[in-house]
């Protein structure tokens, strides 16, 4: 039997958990007297359905010690189509645009150069080789462009090796090199010197100074400033 209280279709059928499909129907009408007189095939089965509190719990008195089973179920809303929302932070606004990344892979770069360049040294490890200068010596030369240093882990200054000669001098020249680049970015520098030059014949400018041929590098770098590369 149905309670009027519910309006569904005139047939309802759903899947069970066994292999069998349940049909449910509601009657027209006052349910009682729609049953008088009918008979009821084997395996089927009266129910009485409710969505309303107070007339579950009038049922439930009515109907005490006449009820195989009490099952309770939970109506679902109907799935409807979510419309897309757009998230509370826009994540395009924090992509770097071209310039920034351009910035980026300029550091990449830089710091490919000196991998490929040999790496660099520490303070110390520069103290040593230079027999123990001082902080203070070092600053100097490398603010006056003699000694070439770029930022390293944690801020701090590293020395690329290639300056360097075997007996751990510094190679001579750097700060004229320097000059004629027209930079003081010191990556420029050491991109400049670790890379073959078409005008030295594909040879790397460090290499030559290395060798006593600055005027040769010199020159290079003039043109190579002037060009703005």
């Amino acid at each position: 039997m149905a309670d009027k209280t519910r309006v569904e279709a005139p047939a309802v059928t759903a899947k069970t958990r066994g292999t069998g499909v349940l049909t449910m129907f509601t009657m027209k009408g006052d349910p009682i007297k729609a049953l008088s007189g009918f008979k009821l095939p084997a395996g089927a089965h009266v129910a009485i359905v409710s969505g309303k509190p107070e007339s579950v719990s009038a049922i439930r008195k009515s109907v005490r010690g006449r009820v195989v089973r009490i099952t309770e179920v939970v109506e679902r809303a109907p799935q409807h189509t979510q419309v897309e929302r757009k998230p509370l932070v826009d994540r395009s606004a924090f992509e770097p645009d071209a310039r920034s990344r351009a910035m980026l892979e300029g550091v990449r770069i830089a710091q490919q150069d000196l991998r490929d360049a040999g790496g660099a040294y520490d303070l110390d490890q520069v103290r040593t080789l230079l027999h123990g200068v001082s902080r203070q010596a070092i600053d100097k030369r490398v603010q006056d462009g003699s000694l070439l240093a770029v930022p390293g882990p944690s801020n701090r200054r590293s020395y690329p090796t290639l300056q360097f000669n075997r007996e751990g001098t510094v190679v001579p020249g750097l700060k004229a090199v320097r000059e004629a680049l027209q930079t003081s970015n010191s990556w420029a520098v050491l991109n400049f010197l670790s890379h073959p030059d078409a005008r030295l014949g594909n040879r790397k400018p460090i290499e030559l100074l290395k060798s006593g041929q600055i005027e040769l590098v010199l020159e290079a770098a003039r043109r190579h400033g002037e060009q703005g590369a």
